[in-house]
């Protein structure tokens, strides 16, 4: 564990990037920035997207952008679709006021051969199996209709060996983001939400898994999509985790524990701002290691 406790406050569902040698956390309280991930700064850069549960920012040709803005909550919500973009980490540069970007959120952008693309989500009524791509992230062309794995919305997408892979309680591949095979059609016995999933050390690693509607500390990881290993992982039960590589190394952040008070039945939620890095180890066989003393004092995450 890096720190205990970040300068931003304590949320889930924010994003982590490696970007203008910094590593930023796209926050929903503000942006701050790190060298070394123990120490963060408040950015002068506003969130432009506004809600960041219902949608997310994008690296694309070394600038971030940001898709849409959705200001409310899933009853009541009101979506637009600006485009804006930051070069310099400071400002944000409006590329269009409005846009053909598909009117809908929980989908997550993913870029693959050159090209943002966007599978499924939701407009809050119904789900999508669609695909839509641009080179831009202004000017959005359909690609497909209706893909195989059927309607969703939450799955998340990422490239790993040059072909780009759906993770849900599944796993599809492609090698061109139209045409899909399916790895598996369940990762474990359990049903997985919640998770993050991130690329590192030639693997899938999945973060933060939601398992049958209890949070735990176990991930999981992968080096073809198929088969997967469970690890337990030093950090708290939590779902919403913030993830990327920074420096050859995997950093965590932030989280949500969502569970009932002991021997009650009320709801628990606590939210985390501790900050966790995992280096690639000489045996090539990279596991998450912590003193045996905070593995048994921060399961409940204070």
């Amino acid at each position: 564990m890096l720190t205990g406790s970040a300068e931003f406050a304590k949320n889930y569902n924010f994003q982590l990037f490696n970007q203008g040698g910094k590593l930023w956390a796209f926050h929903p309280d503000g942006n701050y920035y790190s060298a070394d991930g123990k120490q963060w700064t408040r950015s002068s850069l506003p969130n432009s997207i506004h809600n960041l549960a219902f949608l997310d920012y994008v690296q694309f040709n070394n600038a971030i952008l940001g898709l849409g803005h959705l200001e409310g909550n899933i009853e009541n919500f009101k979506l637009t679709t600006p485009i804006t973009q930051t070069t310099d980490l400071k400002t944000w540069k409006i590329l269009a006021q409005k846009s053909n970007l598909p009117q809908r959120f929980f989908y997550q952008p993913v870029v693959f051969n050159n090209k943002i693309w966007i599978f499924g989500g939701t407009d809050g009524e119904r789900n999508f199996d669609d695909a839509w791509n641009s080179t831009d992230g202004v000017h959005w062309a359909l690609e497909a209709e209706h893909l195989p794995f059927g309607a969703r919305n939450r799955e998340n997408f990422l490239v790993f060996r040059d072909k780009l892979y759906m993770l849900g309680n599944d796993v599809w591949v492609s090698g061109d983001g139209l045409k899909w095979t399916q790895l598996t059609s369940q990762i474990t016995d359990a049903e997985l939400v919640g998770y993050t999933p991130v690329v590192f050390d030639e693997k899938i690693w999945l973060l933060g898994c939601n398992r049958n509607q209890q949070f735990t500390s176990e991930i999981l990881v992968s080096s073809d999509g198929i088969s997967w290993e469970k690890q337990d992982a030093p950090w708290s039960p939590r779902g919403g985790i913030a993830a990327t590589v920074f420096q050859n190394k995997l950093y965590i952040t932030g989280g949500k524990y969502g569970g009932f008070r002991d021997g009650t039945t009320e709801t628990e939620f606590i939210y985390s701002n501790d900050v966790w890095v995992l280096k690639k180890n000489d045996s090539k066989k990279t596991r998450l290691h912590c003193p045996d003393s905070y593995r048994d004092s921060g399961r409940r995450g204070s």
